[in-house]
């Protein structure tokens, strides 16, 4: 069996697997491999005369730490069902972080359909959403501003403005340029959605983009500049009230909707969680995200041990030290080490989805680690708050 890079002639295997894997239409996979598909960005498995199997990764450039980082998107993952149980994922997933370390990215992001199958590979999931369920009816009280006009490709700009300024104070966000939102307006189209940009004295201050499915008014995302055109378009919804009767949405961790309702006891608000991460470059990620250290003094280091079973270069001992307010990572000749954490529970702590404090409690020797001091020194060191992390990308 050979595991590689995909080649330009070997496009339409590689069609057929995600054909065969995945329940999407014949419409939206044409758009999927003409828009999205880089053949240099898949890794696959052959055997004999034939693929078998397929890993995209799909470049996106995101915000950490309000650092740019060039990640990895892992989807597509799929395997043809006389190929399965033989264990190649294994050997195709370690192919693939080891290509993200060859092109220098340090950390790779992955939307999982069950997350038990990426946990062992050091994933961890980094990111949640709400999924909101409502009756259309609970949303007539919000008042109807500006105007409404659908978009078209002639609005990439605008679209590109508004989720820039919306996503502005999140952390771990993708990067959108005017052609996402050119394709974004194609998917939708292919795919029976719409997208309406609102208006506000002349200004473009919101979108929307969603498609209705069975009486059901489904939202994959809403961004706005300010809370009058959320609530503005929380009332364009509502005025589908004679089509639809329940609202589905996914949002961020912080969307206001179950404030401001007047009776949030009769809709659900489901935390989801939506999104994984995985450190594939410690010592680069850390040092490249110069997180400022508050509470520590200059100089002030411990010796950590991260155990990594697929990627070597992280699986040893780093000295984390405080320069001058910026916390670097150093090698260690040291085999000694202070404390141990496995990348995925490091994932948590240095992508801002958990505090130091909360990856602590979980676990089994938290009470050493208080009683010793070697909490307090953490906590000294890895002073950077817990963020909302928030992303929203399908492919």
């Amino acid at each position: 069996m050979e595991i590689r890079l995909c080649k330009k002639d070997e496009i339409n295997q590689v069609k057929d697997i995600w054909k065969y894997c995945f329940e999407d239409s014949e419409a939206y996979v044409n758009f999927y491999f003409d828009k999205k598909f880089n053949h240099n960005n898949v890794v696959v498995s052959k055997d004999g005369d034939r693929l078998i199997s397929s890993i995209h990764l799909n470049q996106h450039d995101i915000l950490m730490n309000g650092k740019k980082f060039n990640t990895s998107y892992v989807v597509g993952v799929s395997t043809l069902p006389e190929a399965r149980g033989r264990g190649i994922m294994n050997d195709m997933m370690m192919e693939s972080l080891k290509e993200m370390l060859k092109r220098g990215q340090s950390i790779s992001i992955l939307m999982p359909i069950d997350f038990r199958l990426y946990t062992k590979f050091g994933f961890s999931n980094c990111y949640d959403m709400i999924l909101n369920s409502v009756n259309i009816f609970d949303l007539k009280k919000f008042k109807y501003t500006g105007d409404f006009k659908k978009a078209t490709r002639k609005d990439a700009s605008e679209l590109k403005n508004i989720y820039s300024s919306a996503v502005y104070d999140y952390n771990g966000f993708a990067l959108r340029d005017e052609a996402y939102f050119l394709d974004l307006i194609e998917e939708m189209d292919v795919d029976g959605g719409n997208i309406y940009i609102n208006y506000i004295n002349g200004i473009p201050s919101g979108y929307i983009v969603y498609s209705i499915s069975g009486g059901v008014f489904i939202i994959r995302e809403i961004y706005s500049i300010d809370i009058t055109s959320y609530k503005s378009i929380l009332k364009f919804v509502f005025n589908h009230n004679t089509q639809c009767k329940r609202v589905e949405m996914m949002s961020s961790i912080d969307d206001p909707l179950r404030i401001l309702l007047d009776n949030p006891k009769d809709s659900t608000f489901e935390i989801k969680p939506f999104m994984m991460a995985r450190i594939i470059d410690f010592k680069k990620y850390i040092n490249d995200c110069e997180f400022i250290v508050r509470k520590g003094s200059d100089e002030e280091s411990i010796l950590i041990k991260i155990n990594d079973e697929y990627l070597t270069n992280n699986d040893k001992v780093f000295k984390l030290v405080n320069k001058s307010g910026i916390l670097f990572v150093e090698d260690s000749c040291s085999q000694e080490y202070e404390i141990e954490l496995d990348i995925s529970e490091a994932t948590k702590i240095f992508t801002k989805y958990s505090s130091i404090d909360e990856a602590l409690k979980l676990r089994e020797d938290y009470f050493s680690v208080r009683e010793n001091g070697l909490k307090d020194r953490l906590e000294r060191l890895l002073s950077f708050s817990k963020e909302v992390n928030h992303i929203n990308e399908y492919v």
